[in-house]
């Protein structure tokens, strides 16, 4: 004997995609991330969650949810540091779709020291410029600030030593005073 047929349905919920624009990124200590998450297709109600793995001097990562990925990255120390961020998308009805990777890499920002000095008119400066933090590549750009008095020879320029002919064109002493740019060989200010 055979009982009555009948139907049973199979109901088959799309499994949602994720796409992390861009794939890769690379920002300065303090900086903020800004990784776009989106769903190439199309599923109804897809959301992200993502996890972290990051090396061990980088601060602001954690784990969480939502579209977009905007975390500001610091570093304990002078060196570079990475933050993985795994993603993984999931649709309404409960389904996890594959996981991407987006990869940040964190630079260092360098800094720069100089000590003041005093000369007569018509000497020329001697202002070192160093980075005591040691961040590798560091290069020095400065304009001048203040200029009150009408001091000539002071003009912007670039290298690791200020040496610039200075007049006083006034009977007091007058100031100039330079404002110094450290920018890392990674492009980090």
């Amino acid at each position: 004997c055979v009982g009555p047929t009948f139907d049973v349905n199979a109901l088959v919920n799309p499994v949602p995609t994720v796409l992390a624009t861009p794939s890769a990124e690379t920002v300065c200590e303090d900086g903020v991330t800004s990784i776009v998450l989106s769903n190439p297709n199309g599923v109804a109600g897809t959301s992200y969650t993502w996890t972290v793995s990051s090396s061990a001097n980088v601060t602001g990562a954690s784990a969480a949810s939502g579209a977009v990925i905007a975390q500001t990255l610091g570093l304990t120390d002078n060196t570079q540091g990475s933050v993985t961020y795994t993603i993984t998308p999931s649709s309404g009805a409960g389904c996890d779709g594959t996981i991407t990777t987006v990869v940040v890499t964190v630079n260092p920002q360098p800094d720069a020291t100089a000590t003041d000095e005093t000369i007569c008119s018509g000497d020329v400066t001697n202002i070192s410029i160093s980075t005591p933090n040691g961040v590798s590549g560091t290069t020095y750009t400065w304009v001048v600030q203040s200029n009150a008095g009408g001091v000539t020879g002071a003009v912007p320029g670039s290298g690791n030593v200020i040496a610039q002919h200075l007049f006083n064109p006034l009977s007091t002493p007058q100031t100039v005073t330079y404002r110094i740019t450290p920018r890392s060989g990674a492009g980090c200010v």
